[in-house]
């Protein structure tokens, strides 16, 4: 009795481990949506592994009032750590650089319209459907309503300059954007430490211990 059970809850089992691996999935692709969006480009023709020192700009795009913002701290501390790890040296005085970083970051605030059609519900014969489903389109009784909902979202910006100091020539950047949610602007930190360090996954050198 208790094999002919087993047997019986066999496909039940199956398809709820199906059901899970479909939402592992699901899970994961949303965990990478929600990742900054990254695009750089790289000037023709240079040959980065000539490079072995780098520094900043002494005034950055990003700092305030002639001193480096705390923006400008974290944006150097974070890029300098993905150069190190690129084999790269870290020198004090812009120069005696062979590279040399800038940095701009940037919040605008952008107005999304959402059009959803309602529920439909109505005082009729059809009304056992209580809006849990609708009719096909073109039904003689296909509600035409819908609500338009405006939503105002913070989308921020960071890019990252890599300049041949010899040349004064840009010769890589890189730039991030992503929607910045309230918490991460109440702790801007994090945010733009994994802004530079997703940047920096397509940099011409990779890191040493790859």
């Amino acid at each position: 009795m208790n094999g002919f059970r087993s047997h019986r809850n066999r496909p039940a089992v199956g398809l709820l481990i199906r059901i899970c691996a479909l939402l592992a999935v699901l899970f994961i692709a949303g965990c990478g949506a929600a990742g900054p969006q990254i695009r750089s480009n790289a000037a023709p023709g240079v040959d980065f592994s000539a490079f072995k020192t780098f520094s900043f700009y002494a005034e950055l795009g990003t700092d305030r009032a002639g001193y480096n913002s705390l923006v400008s701290q974290q944006l150097m501390s974070s890029a300098r750590r993905e150069m190190e790890l690129r084999g790269l040296r870290f020198v004090a005085d812009p120069a005696e650089a062979d590279l040399l970083i800038n940095f701009h970051a940037h919040l605008s605030e952008q107005i999304r319209v959402r059009s959803t059609p309602d529920p439909w519900v109505n005082r009729s014969y059809w009304n056992h459907r209580r809006g849990f489903y609708q009719p096909w389109p073109g039904h003689r009784s296909w509600s035409s309503h819908s609500t338009v909902q405006v939503d105002q979202v913070t989308q921020g910006l960071v890019s990252l300059d890599v300049v041949q100091a010899s040349r004064q020539m840009l010769v890589w950047e890189g730039v991030a954007t992503q929607r910045v949610t309230q918490s991460a602007l109440r702790d801007v930190g994090p945010a733009l430490d994994n802004a530079v360090f997703e940047i920096f996954g397509s940099f011409p050198i990779a890191p040493r211990s790859q």
